[in-house]
């Protein structure tokens, strides 16, 4: 974490992790990093139909702040760029501007500047920034180890079948999923409390924005072993079935291959697996599902059924829609 190599904390992963020393050259913050993601919503793929301007704005925010806080890192500041498209009225605008305010309010974060320009439809880039400090551990995909448990911390399904509803219109089993399902996708969460506090405990992570799918495969690759997936231990809705029989839609695609969810995906050891328990039964905001285990490999995922049946899961993410 010290080192004035910076190319060694850049990689394929949620975040690039800066050593201050590498700027200002002086031992006092040798162990310190600078923590920078990046993220782009573009309307076109990723604004559904009914999300106000205000969401809009949140949901720019959100995806940066999951991919810090997947790593236990509190974002601090951001920067927001904007490509407005000249068909947006004063008052558009401004309620983007209140969805920046109460977002950055929500997770108490300052918007520091960024840029505006004209675009051909709405462009929102989100830089964020965090901080590390010596001593403190920051997981990143490549630290699974064989033996590790494999967690979640939230529901998968909601939020592509909220995708499914609002763009095409089709049937729910109940009123309250077709509520969660949409609320899922215009108002997403990150695991911010869970993240802050026990991402020291990690193994490797990353968050689900890609879909669950993904996010497996990128910890099974970079971490370089196999994931073993038990079908009955992840967390989903109740009437998840009945909405994709209904609607002739495939369960595992509702389930892995959804996206936009932002919960954390990780591993951890057995040692560590006491403390987060201890660390849950204390708090009753977080949430954890325990949905399998490390095993020896080479970067592949299996998902195992009831029966017992193993199975190779697709490696496939989420579709922005168009």
């Amino acid at each position: 974490m010290g080192s004035n190599n910076v190319e060694s904390h850049f990689g394929k992963d949620d975040i690039s992790l800066i050593p201050l020393n590498y700027f200002i050259g002086k031992e006092s913050v040798s162990g310190s990093s600078l923590c920078v993601t990046c993220d782009m919503l573009v309307e076109h793929t990723d604004v559904p139909p009914t999300m106000t301007f205000e969401q809009i704005a949140r949901k720019s925010i959100v995806s940066s702040i999951s991919d810090l806080v997947s790593k236990g890192i509190k974002p601090k500041c951001a920067l927001v760029s904007l490509g407005l498209p000249s068909n947006l009225t004063e008052g558009d605008i401004s309620k983007l501007v209140d969805g920046f305010n109460l977002v950055s309010k929500e997770f108490k974060i300052e918007i520091i500047g960024g840029d505006i320009n004209e675009s051909e439809e709405l462009v929102i880039d989100c830089c964020m920034f965090g901080v590390s400090f010596p001593n403190v551990f920051v997981p990143r995909r490549n630290g699974a180890q064989i033996g590790d448990y494999i967690f979640v911390t939230g529901v998968f399904g909601y939020t592509a079948s909220g995708l499914k509803i609002l763009m095409h219109g089709i049937p729910s089993p109940d009123p309250n999923f077709e509520k969660e399902s949409i609320n899922s996708v215009l108002n997403p969460t990150p695991a911010y409390d869970f993240g802050i506090s026990l991402a020291h405990y990690f193994t490797a992570s990353t968050d689900s924005s890609d879909g669950l799918a993904t996010a497996l495969y990128e910890i099974s690759k970079q971490s370089g072993v196999d994931m073993l997936i038990y079908l009955d231990k992840i967390p989903i809705p109740s009437n998840l079935k009945e909405f994709s029989l209904m609607n002739n839609l495939g369960f595992n695609d509702l389930v892995f291959f959804g996206g936009e969810e932002y919960h954390i995906v990780g591993t951890i050891s057995e040692k560590s697996l006491y403390e987060i328990s201890k660390n849950i039964k204390e708090n009753s905001k977080f949430s954890f599902f325990l949905v399998g285990k490390v095993a020896k490999g080479c970067g592949k995922v299996f998902v195992i059924d009831t029966a017992g049946h193993k199975e190779i899961l697709k490696n496939k993410g989420f579709q922005h829609f168009t």
